[in-house]
């Protein structure tokens, strides 16, 4: 994803580029807590800010990231946690969510509206299961959200509303992790095909395939075999996909 991102985010128009750098705001927030926090893990270069611009603005935040970020690093700098009870990692993760929820483009919107509902729902499940009270783990406060606290039933409540709850819930019953996440991604990854299949030429055709790929990247990690398998399928599809809409074709352009 690093070495992809530098060719291909290299070459796209300013107002494009905007756009794709939102997937990599993800390490820049791990960046900045592990930095924050003083946990000593290892920078990830696939985030868009220099270790550098980083350290420059925790010391003075300013201009030189996007708003969510400084707006943190002042809370983290100058409020007691007690204030809000949260974790520093979820209060940063509500910002974020915030900022990519307040985006005009819909695919981006729509898709971290599914990761943000997907990461709610799993934190409950998970919560119900040890006993926890959800609280201060769930992130935002939408109609997922407020479904979540109010419902005890086993699928809060959200079958109509978040119809993936289904497959979710039944994921999640069994003791494989792995099978357990091929199932979620796979929910993610056919979201990505759904609605990406009517755009030709745009930034989201761009942005669906950095998505996968950066699955491809997770699974090679942990189960090769399942990594291949998705780098093919990303292949095949890269492959089949030059097929001219109709009217982009020569015959049609001469009419």
């Amino acid at each position: 994803m690093a070495d992809i991102r530098e060719e291909l985010l290299g070459n796209l128009h300013p107002d494009d580029l905007t756009l794709a750098r939102v997937l990599f705001l993800k390490y820049d927030n791990a960046n900045l807590l592990n930095i924050l926090l003083k946990n000593f893990s290892e920078f990830d270069e696939r985030g868009i800010y220099p270790l550098s611009l980083m350290e420059e603005q925790i010391k003075e935040p300013g201009t030189g990231i996007l708003p969510y970020l400084s707006e943190f690093i002042t809370e983290f700098k100058s409020e007691d946690q007690e204030v809000n009870p949260k974790s520093w990692e979820n209060r940063l993760e509500e910002k974020f969510y915030a900022y990519l929820l307040s985006l005009e483009n819909d695919f981006i919107r729509q898709w971290y509206e599914l990761q943000l509902n997907m990461g709610n729902v799993l934190t409950a499940i998970n919560c119900r299961y040890h006993k926890i009270a959800p609280e201060l783990q769930l992130i935002g406060n939408n109609a997922i959200v407020e479904s979540i606290m109010r419902s005890n039933a086993k699928d809060f409540g959200l079958t109509q509303e978040f119809p993936e709850i289904e497959t979710i819930l039944s994921a999640w019953e069994t003791n494989d992790v792995l099978s357990r996440e091929k199932v979620l991604d796979t929910i993610r990854w056919n979201w990505i095909d759904e609605n990406v299949f009517f755009h030709y030429f745009t930034i989201e055709k761009l942005i669906a395939f950095l998505l996968q790929l950066e699955m491809v990247e997770r699974w090679m990690k942990l189960d090769y075999e399942e990594g291949k398998r998705l780098f093919v399928k990303l292949l095949d599809k890269l492959g089949s996909s030059y097929e001219l809409p109709e009217e982009f074709t020569p015959q049609h352009l001469k009419t």
